[in-house]
């Protein structure tokens, strides 16, 4: 059986610039590395929401990216 481990966790954010000509709306993203791998979902939405409180456009979605290594 294949065992993981989670080596890195990173977390984009995403704003909402406006909309284009065509009325498609413009996505500005932000990354963060280096998060904590034993950092709680509650926690890093916590962050997100102070770090999105900073920026100049409304927050749009956020996604947890992590990166698994698998071996026997």
């Amino acid at each position: 059986m294949a065992i993981e481990i989670l080596e890195a966790v990173t977390i984009r954010l995403e704003f909402e610039k406006g909309l284009d000509e065509k009325g498609i709306p413009i996505v500005k993203r932000k990354s963060f590395s280096k998060v904590k791998t034993d950092a709680a979902s509650d926690d890093i939405l916590a962050a997100t929401e102070a770090i999105a409180g900073l920026q100049m456009h409304p927050l749009a979605k956020v996604a947890q990216i992590g990166t698994t290594i698998l071996s026997n």
